[in-house]
């Protein structure tokens, strides 16, 4: 149960971002990247734990870290003009 707070540790860098920098995320923005990160790690968690194939397991965490690259760019700056970036 405590290796799924690690990767929460990832927001802390705009946390500090936040602080020093005046970066201007609010508490969804927090709580939306929160959300894409903690839903990362336990697809891989879950890829790694249950498949056996280590071709399929690399195949298929390549799979799920670009799918989450894309919907983080696409909130971040909107690559693709969709109505989730703001646009």
């Amino acid at each position: 149960m405590r290796k799924i707070f690690f990767p929460l540790l990832v927001l802390l860098a705009p946390l500090v971002g936040l602080i020093f920098f005046e970066l201007d995320w609010s508490g969804f923005d927090f709580l939306v990247m929160a959300s894409l990160i903690l839903s990362l790690s336990i697809f891989i968690n879950l890829i790694l734990y249950y498949l056996n194939s280590s071709r399929l397991k690399l195949l298929l965490v390549f799979i799920v870290a670009i799918i989450f690259l894309l919907i983080w760019a696409e909130l971040a700056v909107g690559i693709f003009g969709t109505p989730l970036a703001g646009n």
